[in-house]
């Protein structure tokens, strides 16, 4: 059965952020292979005579744009930047009502699909009440455990997904959290985690990649893929790794974010600059090179829904050392494949990347752990869930 899909999501990739959402993306690529898919991005839109520099990049952005084949739309909704977080919600929904009723009534889509809770998530649960159609809306990690802090936007978070035909969780630590904290019902909560690329994320020569990359092929080298934003603990990171003692040690970090400037300075001060390689943002289709080229993945998050980080790096047959969060201990369910170690602990991380330097680790058992978790198995399991809910309110009416 052909199933035509509204898909409507803020986090996706557009032409300055082509890593955004990647991940949602994929499961857009496989769904578009059998399914109709309107894709629908809103952007945040501030008066340019007010001057909020964060927002300038956004109105560069054109209205419609093709990505990897995919037709995506980039409406523009208003936002008040800093202040007032909580009515992002309803200011999306105010600023686009008009534009998503003319593309429902061109598209005539049977069902509204989202990731992300908010502010988005409150916004196409609105339209779909509106419009009468059934809404699944897909949590990633964040959405729940940050955004839903602030006691205003928990009540509406928790709204919205109590307001779905159905909600997705990409891990059980995160669907536990959606319905211990947000009230939702556990039978309307469908666990589907995320999937792999294992024709990017494959074993390569190390010896070679760092030949390629122009690393030193002697040294020990770790590697960490993750925003610079405090929920992923790379300030946690670099006192850490300082604590490491030795000759021939890289940290390679590949990422961007808010927190660059703090972590640069970081790096001066501890005295490690010449130990630590500062990437920046690198195209996904870059990272399974450098991850091939290292010993080991390091990811420090203080809170993680499913981090895709960790099954690309067991993809390529490399080790982890992980913070003990959210969906970690699913993924890193064996201490053959990684060390978990406490969040926010400089010590027990340090201890950690010693440990997973000095240790030897069985590629083929890492790789064993995510082989056949490809993204088009992971649309087949969305798909199966969009089917459920439209034959369960057709039931209905």
């Amino acid at each position: 059965m052909r199933i035509n899909i509204l898909l409507s999501t803020i986090i996706f990739p557009n032409r300055f952020e082509i890593n955004r959402g990647v991940y949602i993306k994929k499961q857009a690529l496989e769904l578009a292979e059998s399914d109709k898919l309107t894709i629908l991005v809103p952007v945040p839109y501030f008066p340019s005579f007010l001057k909020y520099r964060a927002l300038d990049f956004y109105a560069k952005i054109s209205r419609e744009e093709t990505v990897d084949g995919l037709k995506v739309q980039y409406p523009r909704f208003f936002v008040i930047p800093k202040i007032l977080r909580f009515l992002h919600g309803p200011f999306l929904f105010v600023s686009l009502y008009r534009f998503y009723q003319r593309v429902i009534h061109q598209e005539k889509p049977e069902v509204l699909l989202g990731f992300w809770a908010f502010p988005d998530g409150f916004a196409n649960v609105l339209i779909a009440k509106i419009f009468k159609l059934p809404i699944v809306i897909g949590c990633l990690g964040s959405d729940i455990n940050q955004c839903a802090k602030p006691f205003i936007r928990r009540k509406m978070i928790g709204w919205t997904l109590r307001n779905c035909d159905q909600v997705l969780s990409v891990s059980e630590a995160l669907k536990t959290e959606i319905v211990n904290r947000l009230n939702v019902p556990p039978e309307r909560v469908t666990v589907i985690p995320n999937g792999i690329e294992e024709e990017k994320f494959y074993p390569q020569s190390q010896d070679e990649m760092r030949r390629i990359l122009g690393l030193n092929i002697e040294d020990e080298i770790a590697v960490c893929v993750a925003r610079l934003e405090p929920v992923k603990g790379v300030d946690v990171l670099i006192p850490a790794f300082a604590k490491i003692q030795g000759e021939g040690r890289l940290l390679v970090i590949i990422g961007d974010g808010e927190e660059m400037p703090r972590i640069k300075r970081m790096i001066k001060k501890l005295g490690i600059s010449g130990r630590v390689l500062l990437l920046g943002s690198r195209p996904h289709d870059e990272v399974p090179g450098w991850i091939n080229a290292a010993d080991l993945l390091i990811l420090p998050s203080r809170t993680e829904g499913w981090p895709n980080t960790l099954m690309e790096a067991f993809s390529c047959g490399k080790p982890v050392v992980a913070s003990r969060t959210g969906g970690v201990p699913e993924i890193v369910n064996s201490p053959l494949l990684g060390i978990m170690t406490n969040p926010d602990d400089v010590d027990d991380l340090a201890r950690g990347i010693e440990e997973g330097l000095a240790r030897n680790w069985d590629a083929d058992i890492i790789r064993a752990r995510v082989q056949g978790r490809s993204w088009a198995v992971v649309a087949d399991e969305l798909r199966a869930v969009l089917k459920q809910v439209l034959q369960r309110r057709r039931s209905f009416s």
